[in-house]
């Protein structure tokens, strides 16, 4: 994504690690939050939209030529997505109680893996081939691609827990007593509910 806009193997490096030191760093302060205030959704809501930025912006990113927008850029992005991934992997075992936490985690895991193969592909094919393009061969339409796909979860991740009820059968379409919303009891809470002899 960055080689063909000059930038050295050394820059392109930095910023895949800073996206991957700055989301490890986020990930384990806010990972002990959510699992104390069972929080999902709001912060599901917040994240999500804060990716897709991410990636809208990095559209432009390579285009500066100076390592400072891909750098700023991918600590955001590393932040928001390595946050994202226990919370949602928490909210899906909530969701899918009384099946086992096995079942939303595989089905989570495997289905991003598949997602990510086919994004790849896709990512590859719409790279400029190495005579064309400007610069030659950068990988632009790869990158809206991406900014399409995230932005197009944003409508999703913000009406989740909107409709359908509050998850225990009623038909009632607030969202104040939702599993995940910190309000309502699900799989976790009642499991610590059990432990604590409640």
């Amino acid at each position: 994504i960055l080689t063909p806009y000059a930038f050295t193997e050394t820059e392109s490096g930095i910023a895949g690690a800073l996206l991957i030191l700055v989301g490890l760093v986020c990930a384990a302060i806010t990972s002990p939050w959510i699992d104390r205030s069972k929080r999902y959704l709001p912060l599901i809501r917040v994240l999500v939209p804060v990716i897709a930025t991410a990636y809208l912006a990095f559209i432009w990113a390579p285009g500066t030529r100076s390592p400072a927008a891909p750098y700023v850029i991918c600590a955001v992005l590393g932040a928001a997505s390595f946050s994202l991934v226990p919370v949602a992997l928490e909210w899906a075992v909530e969701i899918t109680w009384p099946a086992g936490p096995e079942a939303s985690s595989t089905l989570c895991w495997t289905g991003g893996q598949l997602l990510g193969g086919v994004f790849i592909v896709i990512c590859d094919a719409l790279k400029e081939d190495d005579d064309q393009g400007d610069p030659k061969g950068n990988m632009a339409k790869g990158l809206v691609f991406m900014a399409v796909v995230a932005a197009g979860a944003v409508p999703c991740a913000l009406l989740l827990g909107r409709f359908g009820g509050d998850g225990d059968g009623s038909s009632s379409s607030s969202s104040d007593g939702a599993v995940g919303a910190g309000r309502r009891a699900g799989r976790l809470q009642v499991d610590d509910g059990d432990r604590d002899g409640g």
